[in-house]
């Protein structure tokens, strides 16, 4: 069985959302090769794949499927020759799903315009609207496969060495903060994520900011307030394997966190979070169980910069005792 799989773009944070359902399909169909396709990169070919080993055969990016009208009417010169068994269409902009169609296949799901292309229709009437991401996933699952899913399943997350790393051993007194994220809309300026560590560290708590190469120009303030930075050593970082960030993310009892790829890490380590988020959707990039958010909108600002810090640290200290 030839089965494709479609998604537009996976940034670090997208791409951690899919690996249960990857794992599931693969599990359901374990004879089944699978091609992964994007309209643009994927972290799933690289960054992710010690995740997902053994469950992807082919990696298809740049796949020239896009929302423009004039692409529906051009070849898609990539997928000439190619046959599948069952289309996956992962997200729902109805142009992108008419030009994945056009590929040859002899069944297609899709969700797009109310499962209008689809061959598989919602017949368990479940839920494919303002829900959280993975959920919307395992419904796409259920629907194919008829296999009802009473919970989602977490990640296997592989072993790996941080026996040189020094992490206090006290794991409940230990804090992680990731003040990084994609975009500039999403991050809490790292001025406040500092006043947080220091009134924390006050407080008898151990705390370590977990910084990605996008944001090392954060180290020195860091080091400067004596804050460990366990991904780094003398500005360099460790290891770039998400297995090594995952194993460190079991040694914290908590992550203090934007809306960013280090905060999926976390959550799928099995690690609570306390999320702030601008303007996306709060319910939707949360996931349920290892989550707490504080929406921006619910405060009434329109900026994540303009969220003070003693609103945040209202809905910190709830947090810290549920941990």
């Amino acid at each position: 069985m030839k089965i494709l799989i479609y998604s537009f773009n996976d940034k670090l944070g997208d791409g951690l959302q899919k690996i249960t359902f990857i794992q599931s399909l693969k599990k359901i169909f374990p004879d089944s090769q699978i091609t992964y396709t994007t309209t643009n990169k994927t972290t799933l070919k690289n960054q992710l794949n010690p995740l997902i080993q053994g469950c992807i055969d082919h990696f298809i990016e740049y796949n020239q499927i896009n929302s423009s009208l004039a692409n529906l009417f051009k070849k898609n010169e990539i997928f000439i020759g190619m046959y599948f068994d069952l289309i996956i269409d992962l997200q729902k902009v109805f142009i992108r799903t008419l030009k994945l169609k056009q590929i040859k296949h002899k069944f297609f799901f899709s969700a797009a315009a109310n499962f209008l292309f689809s061959d598989y229709k919602n017949k368990y009437n479940l839920a494919f609207k303002k829900i959280y991401i993975e959920q919307f996933y395992f419904n796409i699952l259920e629907l194919i496969s008829n296999q009802k899913f009473d919970k989602i399943p977490n990640i296997n997350i592989p072993k790996y060495d941080i026996s040189k790393i020094p992490i206090n051993f006290n794991i409940k007194k230990n804090i992680g903060i990731a003040p990084g994220a994609g975009d500039n809309d999403r991050r809490w300026p790292f001025s406040n994520y500092l006043k947080i560590a220091n009134n924390l560290r006050d407080k008898g708590y151990n705390i370590y900011f977990f910084i990605g190469p996008d944001e090392k120009d954060l180290l020195k303030e860091c080091l400067n307030n004596n804050f460990e930075c366990p991904e780094w050593t003398d500005g360099q970082q460790i290891s770039k394997d998400i297995r090594f960030t995952m194993n460190l993310a079991k040694k914290m009892s908590c992550l203090l966190t934007n809306d960013g790829g280090t905060s999926w890490m976390f959550q799928f380590a099995g690690v609570k979070t306390l999320k702030i988020f601008g303007l996306t959707d709060a319910k939707k990039f949360s996931r349920p169980g290892f989550s707490q958010s504080i929406s921006i909108q619910d405060y009434g600002y329109k900026s994540i910069n303009d969220f003070p810090v003693k609103d945040y640290e209202e809905k910190l200290f709830s947090f810290l005792e549920d941990i």
